[in-house]
């Protein structure tokens, strides 16, 4: 078109317009894909540009200069428009993206801390860290330690009886006060079985006086179930055995692992 209306200022830079072209293959088609339209429109600019120099004579232009100026101004506008509102719309996107990838990432952040706040549940703190580690085989042998094993007396005899919630259900209540008492005490819990509950104190620097802090938990346990009365008013207490000495503790299985001692 700029040819055939003469050169640049004759034809009021109407070239401006093939830029769409690369730009469009940037949009639609991808950078790589875009590079020849933008070598071929670089290639165009450079011949429209040597004719202009070597080839054009006087001969008037053909054109007003009022209207030269008029679709200068309109060419480069448009073209500054449309450049300018493609740069526009890809920026909010791109800002879009990020606030995806943002909520994303805080989604992963958010299940990443509930999967570890899960596994630093299962075994203690210092184990969970290690398991993360993927380590093999986790033993440790500890020189002195204070182990309590406390169960519910009649308890057995008094599932029998119940149904399944109502069973399952004080069990929970009074373990979660156990748990309680636990992090009270900063003793650490190694597993209930049944209606029976472990504790051990010393496998962490918690407190020194792991051997006090768990005959105190001892103590107190047995005042909270003293407390605890079943659907059906019953009283229940528990009894427990203290022990200090050495002990192997560590990861057991591979599935369902446990940490025991």
């Amino acid at each position: 078109m700029q040819w055939s209306i003469g050169n640049y200022i004759s034809s009021s830079g109407v070239m401006l317009w093939a830029l769409l072209a690369p730009i469009g293959g940037v949009i639609f088609q991808g950078p790589r894909e875009s590079i020849p339209w933008f070598v071929a429109y670089i290639v165009m600019t450079g011949i429209s540009a040597f004719f202009d120099y070597y080839l054009s004579f006087d001969k008037g232009t053909e054109l007003p200069a009022q209207t030269i100026s008029v679709f200068f101004a309109l060419n480069f506008a448009a073209m500054s428009t449309i450049v300018y509102l493609l740069f526009s719309f890809f920026v909010r996107e791109k800002g879009k993206l990020q606030k995806e990838v943002a909520w994303q990432h805080e989604l992963i952040s958010n299940e990443k801390e509930k999967s570890e706040d899960l596994l630093r549940n299962i075994p203690p703190a210092h184990i969970a860290d290690r398991l993360k580690k993927q380590q093999s085989v986790i033993a440790d042998g500890y020189a002195d330690v204070t182990v309590m094993f406390a169960d519910i007396l009649g308890f057995t005899k008094f599932s029998e009886e119940m149904a399944p919630n109502h069973v399952v259900t004080p069990l929970n209540k009074i373990f979660s006060g156990f748990d309680e008492l636990a992090t009270k005490y900063k003793v650490e819990k190694i597993k209930t079985i049944g209606d029976a509950y472990m504790v051990v104190g010393g496998i962490t620097d918690s407190t020194d006086e792991y051997a006090a802090a768990v005959a105190d938990m001892a103590l107190e346990a047995r005042e909270f179930i003293t407390q605890f009365e079943t659907a059906h008013h019953e009283k229940m207490s528990v009894h427990t055995g203290i022990s200090t000495g050495p002990i192997i503790a560590g990861v057991i299985g591979i599935t369902k692992y446990t940490y025991d001692v």
